[in-house]
């Protein structure tokens, strides 16, 4: 108990800190403290709800509501857990679920064209999508590496500006846009303006500016002074300062070519370091695409089922009980693993196999009362679609088929109860009807 309080204790903490995140818009920070107060409180509803919040901020509606199904399992009280609200809101969107669905197929589909040769067309495919929905954030990060591919920075920047005003610490945006900044030469402009800032001095009251003396000189002796100041000047230029000047220039020029060529290998290095960069940048994009397409197809199959569901489940209330019963014969239970989903379906297979199946059992002896003997045919074949094995069922078209005279279908099925269900009342009379 005391180790259980501890883990609770730990999971609100990561809860708080991960909703402090939430609140600066730091949504990949938040989902990681949320997941980890998940890994040791599981039931922690709060985290799971806003989890499946900022996953919906985020554009991935199928991971939200994914959270929100699971919280609504755990604690399905409206007054404790707001994941109830979450569902019913999206529920009565469902012109929004089945656009998120279209642009998530479109995206996929995007991706897998890039992958392959395509990256004009996947560009303007990403474009038309996160237009449709700015707040797609992977849709906005594939057309910002597209964009870097094709050397369009500026766009690429645009687009990794959008993910970062949605979720401000994305690591992915984040590192891309420094790569676009050093591209674009954004990094030197903002680090010379900085240099700028910090580089200019102001006169201080210490500091004491010394005027020039003026001569006062008759003008004659100033002229003469002129000239021969000119011939010493030039005199001394050619044999003293020019053969000076040369050798420095000669030895600047040395330093400059000796300079330039270790700042050309330097950048040469730097660009094969931000090559490799890139490429493994690429590489983890690619794999990380190839687990989210696995993961969005399983969703994708996760909300098709959770419909599929829900629907029975409404046809039923609705008094439609044979498109409930048609719709859950339709049922792939292989597609269904998950915990939700089965809690779901657990509750639909006693609402069919109960309910429903002594509802048309009933439909079918009143049709036979009344002399309907096909819409009781009718029913009975389809009380035996849910339950093939009912000895009951089996019996009664038995004795419709031996009222019809169709002695050989009803003999079959006489056998059948006797063979398969001996210790049931109806294998005795059974044989009785079938007159062995």
């Amino acid at each position: 108990m005391k180790v259980k309080t501890s883990f609770k204790k730990i999971a609100n903490a990561y809860y708080n800190v991960g909703l402090q995140r939430a609140q600066l818009n730091d949504l990949t920070g938040a989902a990681g403290y949320l997941k980890e107060a998940l890994h040791f409180d599981k039931y922690c509803t709060d985290a799971r709800n806003l989890l499946g919040l900022i996953f919906y901020e985020m554009g991935e509606t199928a991971d939200a509501l994914v959270q929100w199904i699971v919280s609504y399992n755990f604690d399905p009280d409206p007054v404790n857990n707001r994941a109830d609200y979450f569902l019913e809101e999206i529920q009565r969107k469902t012109a929004v679920i089945e656009n998120d669905s279209e642009l998530v197929k479109r995206f996929n589909q995007a991706l897998f064209i890039a992958q392959n040769g395509g990256e004009d067309f996947a560009i303007i495919e990403l474009r038309d999508i996160t237009k449709k929905k700015p707040n797609f954030v992977k849709a906005q990060l594939l057309l910002a590496v597209l964009y870097m591919q094709n050397g369009d920075n500026i766009k690429a920047g645009r687009a990794l500006l959008d993910v970062l005003e949605i979720d401000h610490n994305n690591p992915q945006a984040s590192v891309l846009m420094e790569e676009v900044k050093k591209l674009t030469g954004k990094a030197e402009i903002e680090n010379a303006k900085l240099h700028n800032a910090f580089s200019h001095r102001e006169l201080e009251d210490g500091d004491v500016i010394i005027p020039k003396a003026e001569k006062n000189t008759a003008i004659e002796k100033v002229a003469i002074f002129i000239v021969i100041g000119i011939m010493l000047g030039i005199l001394s230029f050619y044999i003293l300062v020019l053969p000076t000047i040369k050798k420095d220039y000669t030895n600047e020029l040395n330093s400059s070519i000796a300079k330039n060529s270790t700042e050309l290998s330097s950048l040469n290095a730097d660009y094969s370091d931000l090559q490799q960069r890139f490429d493994q940048l690429s590489s983890d994009y690619e794999l990380a695409s190839q687990k989210l397409n696995a993961y969005e197809q399983e969703n994708a199959s996760f909300t098709s089922m959770y419909e599929a569901l829900n629907m029975i489940t409404e046809e039923f209330n609705g008094g439609n009980i044979e498109a409930a019963v048609d719709d859950y014969l339709k049922i792939d239970r292989t597609l269904i693993t998950s915990e939700p989903l089965l809690s779901q379906l657990h509750g639909v297979d006693r609402l069919i196999v109960n309910d429903a199946f002594n509802r048309i059992v009933e439909n079918g002896t009143s049709g036979w009362n009344s002399g309907k003997l096909d819409t009781a045919e009718y029913y009975y074949k389809l009380a035996l679609q849910i339950k093939g094995d009912d000895p009951e069922v089996l019996y009664l078209l038995a004795r419709l088929y031996q009222s019809q005279s169709r002695v050989n279908e009803a003999n079959e099925l006489f056998d059948r109860i006797v063979g398969e269900h001996p210790e049931s009342p109806y294998a005795a009379r059974a044989v009785d009807a079938r007159g062995y």
